[in-house]
């Protein structure tokens, strides 16, 4: 009965949300906040261990774009490690396709790192990580950087995105990928419920110890790169990233089993997250809920014209009911960095048009494209 007791208690632990108010980045807030939060959850022993944070830098954006995660909730973490005794702490992420010293300087990281007395992990090379338990993947390549740390606190920033319709704590683990690598993971799993699948068990090779939110600010319209910035006034921690984004989704309006890994993470015990055992502690998410929030439509997808329809006409149909990434002219700033990152390779530079050309017939609408634009040269739509 003792041990059925100290499971439950264990697992009642991992469920909690702490949610804690703050109204902006002054640093003396944040850390008050940051620390709150984590002071709410069970205890992580940090005493001695290398300790990796890894926080959102997709691209070389200011933070008052609210595309990554603010340095000020970077410098929090770093000093709640050294406080509570790390040895070392790490910061480390991979960008979209940009390099992580010219991300790391336009995000205001650089200088967070370095005056915190942090250091840079370096993610360009993976290792292998089996992963037995995994639904769909049963070996990822991570950066050897994440898999060496004593423990990982995953630092998200709370956004929309195009193609999960919401990206947090779940989906800020993708960037333990190596470089590139990742749009490998796109051209292999272009369905929304296959990568979702991919990136839930990607949270099980991770394993983070604990996951910190930056909702001071959030994006909402176009995310994950060129939507706008929304006040939410809130740093959300919790040992669970599903239970986090859980209950971060719902502040911003979405039903959360509509987020497909969310979905799947609500059907499958293997993630670790139970509705029943859920709970939060401090501010109230019902009450912050923000009811004008601009979200990414969700589709409702059903496989039945999959399994109904020949091919051709599945595909057709395809092309005409799911958003497909139109190009602007007159905005795009030819930086090469969607023509790069395609995994399809479906995108090109022609003479005589300033944009690049996109292939439909060979797009798998994963939207790579359009979360890496810095310009706001690509719109989701079914037709121009």
């Amino acid at each position: 009965m003792q041990n059925i007791l100290e499971a439950q208690a264990s697992l009642a632990s991992t469920q909690l949300v702490a949610l804690t108010d703050c109204r902006g980045y002054e640093q003396d807030s944040v850390d008050l906040a940051v620390a709150s939060a984590v002071a709410a959850l069970e205890a992580v022993d940090m005493n001695g261990a290398t300790v990796l944070i890894k926080p959102n830098l997709l691209l070389a954006f200011e933070p008052e774009r609210a595309a990554t995660t603010h340095p000020a909730i970077v410098r929090a973490l770093i000093r709640a490690a050294k406080g509570a005794g790390a040895a070392r702490v790490l910061v480390g992420d991979s960008p979209g396709w940009q390099g992580l010293s010219s991300v790391a300087a336009k995000t205001g990281m650089s200088a967070v790192v370095r005056g915190e007395g942090a250091a840079w992990a370096d993610f360009s090379e993976g290792v292998s990580v089996d992963l037995p338990e995994g639904s769909l993947i049963r070996r990822f390549e991570i950066a050897r950087a994440v898999v060496e740390a004593d423990l990982v606190i995953n630092a998200p920033k709370l956004k929309t995105h195009g193609l999960m319709y919401y990206t947090g704590a779940v989906k800020n683990l993708f960037g333990c990928i190596p470089g590139l690598k990742k749009s490998a993971f796109h051209l292999r799993f272009p369905g929304r419920a296959e990568f979702a699948a991919m990136l839930a068990d990607l949270y099980l090779a991770v394993k983070p110890a604990l996951n910190v939110m930056d909702a001071v600010v959030a994006m909402e319209g176009a995310g994950p790169s060129n939507g706008k910035p929304e006040d939410i006034g809130l740093v959300l921690a919790s040992r669970s990233a599903f239970a986090l984004d859980w209950l971060a989704a719902g502040i911003i309006g979405y039903d959360p089993a509509d987020v497909p890994y969310l979905g799947l993470a609500a059907r499958d015990s293997r993630y670790g997250l139970d509705l029943s055992a859920l709970s939060w502690v401090g501010q109230d998410p019902a009450a912050r809920r923000v009811h004008h929030f601009e979200r990414v439509r969700v589709l409702k997808e059903t496989d039945f014209f999959r399994r109904k329809m020949p091919a051709w006409a599945h595909g057709l149909a395809r092309n005409l009911s799911v958003p497909r990434p139109f190009f602007s002219d007159g905005l795009c700033v030819r930086c090469g960095g969607c023509v790069k990152i395609c995994p399809a390779q479906c995108l090109s530079f022609q003479e005589g048009k300033h944009a690049p050309r996109v292939d439909y017939g060979a797009c798998i609408r994963c939207y790579c494209c359009h979360e890496v634009c810095p310009a706001d040269a690509i719109r989701l739509a079914r037709r121009p």
